[in-house]
């Protein structure tokens, strides 16, 4: 009997643990704002954020970025990464992150890097940043955003 209990403790933990994620990256429906090739004022917001049913560690998600006032719409994936989140010496999840823009010009590209996500009692911090590059390479630049 105390083994099921525990096991449905642990199921549990589980599920609240990942409710949880998806409510902290869709960030009370408010944009994180950070830069773009360290200039550009970036805003990026999240309309849904769930767990990939196949994959416990994946989080699909759909969203938008808006550059100084160009919007694109884009999904994408966020991934546990299990061998940083262990070695993280402040006790942060890391995720690999890729999202594609929706368009197909010359602005429109993947973003493509990580998000930390450090949980406190007082905030919790969500940094993304990586690189953003163009669908025909031409265009490569860092990016940085957070709330």
């Amino acid at each position: 009997m105390k083994k099921l209990f525990f096991l449905l403790m642990m199921i549990f933990a589980s599920i609240l643990s990942y409710a949880q994620t998806s409510k902290l990256v869709m960030n009370d429906a408010k944009p994180y704002l950070g830069k773009i090739d360290n200039s550009a004022q970036i805003s990026v917001g999240f309309y849904s954020v769930f767990l990939d049913k196949d994959s416990p560690e994946t989080y699909k998600v759909n969203g938008y970025s808006d550059v100084e006032g160009t919007k694109e719409n884009f999904s994408g994936t966020l991934i546990l990464n299990l061998e940083k989140t262990k070695n993280s010496k402040d006790q942060s999840k890391i995720y690999d992150l890729k999202l594609s823009e929706k368009g197909n010009g010359k602005h429109n590209g993947i973003f493509s890097g990580e998000l930390t996500l450090k949980e406190s009692s007082d905030k919790n911090q969500l940094k993304f940043e990586g690189t953003w590059t163009n669908y025909g390479n031409t265009l490569s630049f860092p990016f940085y955003f957070n709330n």
